[in-house]
């Protein structure tokens, strides 16, 4: 090989010892390409004598292998392998290297420059084809789909102020995706947003809750606890897409429950932004967390530190619940405010879990409890003490996953411990919040109103009593 080295290597790639043989393999094949060519040609020439085609033959056997092309294969210029080798990423599998591996993907986080707009019925459409929805599958690459989702639902500003109760304004021409949309109408709508743990800055890591404007004054507060993988301020994001915005999220609710005569406050927990993202200043979810930014689109996703992404007293779904009783409510709203409390999904059996050990705290305060659930706890799991027996079974409605027209009496009483209704849902349990909520809201301005108020028990399984307290035999 000495002999046919360059003295002067024309290379600017990853370079070592395999890479220096291969370039002067390829050197040497190009020089002496055209002599075993017509080496080549004597031999296969049977018009030549026996003596000439014998010598080429003898010739060409004795040439170094360097000038055949059997010596060269083709190498990653980046990762210095010659096996599975990808020329559109120049992707090796053998030896990574970042600068071979493809960059990770990037969406605007703007709806127009998405291709999607909102239309006159508040609902997100294609601008391309104004009859489709918003499409999760743009790609094979699940990396790709998952970050344009998150673009789509994102948050593209983030409040800086130093209190812990911000207050924003809407602009209506702003293009914003859904998250940003939501949080802007919600802000127009007397709400405001409050940081958690109280006290803290935007610049400190904290959790984001929604709290009414009115609520150091109000009589009476409803406190909403979703579920622990939904966005603050967001029922279901399938509801958004295929109903409208104000459907899929709170604003719908908000409304609903500033109608009330009484005009109730609201608080709306956060029991999914619990992960502290420091890279970004805010809270987010655990399908956030997986869409951040990586440095390759092959990276793995960054790892939660127990300690450095979490925040004080909302470390998760139970300290978030437990913080909102102990501290936003005693220090925001008056002493004997009656509380009516909704948990849907996996935030119901943290409501019924903090009010069964807290229960003497809270008795003269609560007044209503409603689920919303895909599931039948037993009489057992709601436990507790008798007062908290007693009132479940007097002031607590369950909402089940069920096909069956919404509000409809359903057997369930003697394991769960209240009536059951059916959600009006039988398929997603997200979306029992969006067509139950009128319902649910109906309950509590019932209690209020009735002094003394109790959901008779059942005499028998199916046997319910309705609203206006008649008795009614439900069949099955």
């Amino acid at each position: 090989m000495a002999q046919f080295r360059a003295k002067k290597l024309d290379l600017s790639c990853f370079v070592n010892v395999r890479v220096i043989r291969d370039h002067t393999k390829r050197k040497v094949f190009e020089q002496y390409e055209t002599q075993r060519q017509a080496l080549r040609y004597i031999v296969r020439n049977t018009t030549l004598s026996q003596r000439v085609r014998a010598q080429a033959q003898l010739q060409l056997s004795q040439m170094h292998a360097y000038t055949r092309s059997t010596q060269i294969n083709n190498r990653c210029i980046e990762g210095d392998s010659r096996l599975c080798t990808s020329a559109c990423s120049k992707f090796d599998m053998f030896r990574l290297h970042e600068s071979a591996l493809p960059a990770d993907f990037y969406f605007p986080a703007d709806l127009e420059k998405l291709g999607y707009y909102i239309t006159d019925k508040d609902q997100v459409r294609s601008i391309k084809h104004p009859d489709q929805e918003f499409n999760f599958f743009i790609s094979k690459n699940e990396r790709m789909n998952v970050v344009h989702r998150e673009a789509f639902n994102s948050l593209s500003t983030e409040p800086q102020s130093p209190s812990y109760t911000v207050r924003l304004t809407y602009d209506p021409t702003h293009t914003a995706c859904i998250r940003q949309n939501i949080q802007s109408r919600l802000l127009s709508t007397k709400l405001n947003l409050t940081l958690l743990p109280l006290g803290t800055t935007a610049a400190d890591p904290h959790v984001q809750i929604y709290t009414s404007t009115n609520i150091s004054t109000c009589t009476r507060l409803i406190v909403y606890v979703g579920e622990s993988w939904q966005d603050l301020g967001v029922l279901a994001y399938r509801t958004i897409g295929k109903e409208s915005i104000a459907s899929g999220s709170v604003i719908d609710l908000v409304r609903s429950v500033q109608k009330c005569p009484d005009n109730p406050g609201i608080i709306i927990a956060n029991t999914g932004q619990l992960l502290w993202y420091r890279g970004g200043h805010r809270a987010v979810t655990q399908t956030t967390w997986a869409a951040l930014p990586r440095q390759t689109a092959v990276s793995p996703q960054m790892e939660i530190d127990g300690v450095k992404n979490r925040v004080s007293g909302c470390k998760n779904a139970r300290e978030h619940v437990a913080y909102i009783f102990d501290e936003v409510i005693p220090k925001m709203a008056m002493e004997d405010v009656k509380i009516d409390v909704i948990g849907m999904g996996d935030g119901a059996p943290e409501v019924v879990g903090y009010l069964r050990a807290k229960w003497e705290r809270w008795e003269k305060n609560v007044q209503a409890v409603a689920l919303g659930t895909g599931f039948v706890w037993t009489v057992d799991e709601v436990g507790g003490n008798a007062k908290f027996r007693a009132f479940w079974s007097d002031r607590a409605r369950a909402y089940i996953q069920c096909m069956e027209p919404l509000a409809m009496p359903l057997v369930g009483r003697n394991d769960f411990g209240c009536n059951c209704y059916s959600a009006g849902e039988g398929e997603i349990l997200e979306c029992i919040m969006p067509k139950a909520y009128k319902s649910i809201l109906k309950f509590f301005q019932l209690v209020n109103d009735v002094p003394g108020y109790r959901e008779l028990a059942a005499f028998g399984e199916g046997a319910l009593v309705d609203e206006e307290g008649t008795d009614e035999e439900v069949e099955f």
